[in-house]
């Protein structure tokens, strides 16, 4: 006699259900499990791996703005500058309030003259200063801030031949 559940491809009730497969039970814990196939990265190894891989970093990034009393604290930026960091002073802030926006950029002119390296505007509302540290380049000829010069200015800079930093 012909098995109607296998010819139309169900499971025969009549024979044993095959077990099921039974899966590990999983934590509730979100991290790596015991089994799981992927590295951990937080591992000691992986971390002593990367450590080994990659030097120290020896040059900085400081970013700098005014206090809530409208100070720029640039104790220790001398220092700094001459081990190669690079300073950018954002004094948006201080928009609403012109002389000290002043005063704030003297002192910024003073610690690149002190220094004796240029200090940059990097916006036309010269609010954006940048002093470039110690055998850092900055190409104030073919770029302004990284883009290409000849393709992104206004015709009469194209013209002039000037960039302005």
């Amino acid at each position: 006699m012909v098995n109607l559940f296998r010819l139309l491809g169900l499971p025969d009730p009549s024979k044993a259900a095959s077990p099921a497969v039974t899966r590990p039970k999983r934590s509730a814990d979100p991290g790596p499990q015991k089994n799981d196939s992927f590295h951990d990265f937080g591992e000691p190894r992986w971390e002593d791996r990367t450590k080994r891989m990659m030097s120290k970093p020896e040059r900085f990034v400081h970013y700098v703005k005014p206090d809530d009393l409208h100070r720029l604290n640039l104790h220790g930026m001398e220092a700094r500058l001459t081990a190669g960091d690079l300073i950018i002073a954002d004094l948006g802030s201080l928009v609403h309030m012109p002389s000290q926006q002043e005063v704030c950029r003297r002192r910024i002119q003073t610690l690149g003259e002190q220094s004796g390296l240029p200090v940059f505007a990097l916006n036309e509302a010269d609010t954006l200063l940048m002093i470039a540290g110690r055998n850092m380049r900055v190409d104030t000829e073919k770029h302004l801030l990284g883009m290409a010069k000849w393709g992104q200015l206004s015709e009469n800079e194209n013209q002039s031949g000037e960039s302005r930093l």
